[in-house]
């Protein structure tokens, strides 16, 4: 059996391990916490579709933003379980969604029965890992400027739906800068004719996509 086939058999597996009605759910509305930074849990969650965003308030009082995300076959929880550790995180929920809170024993049991799903998880928490750090590496090596396009650059490549929040505060904090700065860079960025900024909700927008690549690449060498 090669890797596709064990992720595929393990994904299978956990699909119909959470279906058991013997778990409850819990509805968590848009801009609710699913979980809180140093929150310890005796539970693990787990969603099939989710929008949330992650974030780290430092004892300075400063937040760092890890990035919006929409993820499919997700839990929540998983890592503090092996660690033994609080969550390192806030985790808020950026659209409505209903979890399955799924008790430490019965998980535990589970994975403990079945490697395909110990395999799947393992891959999982990987890749989750891999994606934070990268956005953490570029936040913290990276300009303002280079976040912003490249942010914006990654939406439209993917497809991905807007992330814009309401205020300008709520988006600065996604890049760890103040709203001073981060009001500053994207006149900057409309001012060159990179971007625009739609009126009906402020979204950013790719106004000149070659010229953008090119930024992007004079800073990554």
């Amino acid at each position: 059996m090669n890797q596709t086939q064990l992720l595929e058999r393990g994904l299978k597996h956990i699909r119909e391990f959470v279906a058991s009605p013997e778990f409850k759910t819990k509805r968590f509305f848009e801009g609710d916490y699913i979980v809180k930074q140093d929150q310890q849990l005796d539970f693990v969650y787990w969603a099939s579709v989710v929008q949330y965003s992650i974030f780290h308030t430092a004892q300075n009082g400063k937040s760092l933003s890890l990035g919006d995300y929409y993820s499919e076959d997700r839990f929540f929880g998983e890592v503090e379980l092996f660690s033994d550790e609080g969550f390192q995180f806030d985790v808020v929920a950026t659209a409505d969604v209903d979890l399955t809170v799924i008790p430490y024993s019965a998980f535990v049991e589970f994975l403990a029965n079945d490697g395909a799903v110990a395999f799947w998880m393992n891959s999982k928490m990987a890749t989750v890992y891999q994606q934070s750090m990268q956005v953490a590496i570029e936040r913290s090596l990276y300009p303002l400027r280079f976040n912003i396009l490249k942010d914006i650059m990654c939406q439209v490549e993917e497809a991905a739906p807007s992330v814009n929040h309401a205020y300008m505060y709520q988006e600065a904090q996604r890049f760890g800068c103040s709203e001073r700065a981060y009001n500053r860079v994207v006149r900057e960025l409309i001012d060159e004719g990179l971007i625009s900024k739609r009126d009906s909700d402020n979204r950013l927008l790719p106004k000149n996509i070659p010229a953008i690549a090119q930024c992007l690449e004079r800073y990554q060498g």
